[in-house]
């Protein structure tokens, strides 16, 4: 059994720890909204210079279609070329890969997924407008780590240093589970690693966690 280091955040006693794991606001995968995320507001409005105490962070715009016609020309013809060499090398034509990204599918939700791509979605007033800025990769250092932790009465969200010479963590953030409404899976991502939980005021935020499956597979049996 591993001893936890006495900097690291445990739940008070009568509290029973469930699961965590670390997670971060999620980046969109689908052509357009490649390593991108926003902040909308339910008329689709940019919120993030609205969300108290966050610094600044990086503005994004949607990739164009115009462009990504052009890239997709170009890589055909460059592909045929490829191939037509080979061919006339040893008249064997070598299998070739589908483009980035062909392997997501289709999204069931191409609003939210290929021609927008918004990580946190809220009213003012709403729950997840009170998510820390610390889960955005592209405002914290790349030297701090943000964790969501799952009690058997709370969801949490916790940051800090991950050290092992001398780990330290605080909780940013945290809400009774009675606020959660749901969480589910979004397969239309890479690796399936993205999940969403709306909140009971039908306000959400999209995650993503490399090592979070067991905490989502918790989440979603809720």
């Amino acid at each position: 059994m591993t001893v936890p280091h006495p900097k690291s955040w445990l739940p008070p006693v009568g509290e029973e720890l469930v699961a965590r794991a670390p997670v971060s606001f999620a980046t969109g995968a689908g052509d357009r909204v490649k390593g991108r995320r926003w902040f909308r507001d339910p008329a689709r409005r940019d919120i993030q210079g609205e969300l108290p105490g966050w610094p600044p962070g990086p503005v994004y715009r949607l990739k164009s279609r115009t462009g990504l016609v052009l890239r997709t020309v170009l890589g055909i013809s460059f592909l045929l070329g490829v191939l037509a060499l080979a061919v006339v090398a040893d008249g064997n034509v070598p299998s070739v890969s589908g483009p980035a990204g062909a392997g997501l599918g289709r999204s069931k939700d191409p609003e939210n997924e290929e021609e927008d791509f918004p990580v946190l979605w809220a009213a003012p007033g709403a729950v997840a407008r009170t998510l820390p800025w610390e889960l955005d990769p592209g405002r914290r250092p790349g030297t701090d780590v943000t964790h969501l932790v799952l009690t058997d009465r709370r969801l949490l969200v916790l940051g800090g240093l991950q050290d092992p010479r001398d780990p330290w963590e605080e909780v940013l953030w945290e809400t009774d589970l009675t606020a959660v409404a749901a969480v589910e899976r979004c397969h239309f991502s890479v690796g399936g690693r993205d999940f969403r939980i709306t909140f009971t005021d039908g306000s959400w935020c999209r995650l993503t966690s490399l090592e979070g499956e067991g905490l989502v597979a918790r989440l979603t049996a809720e």
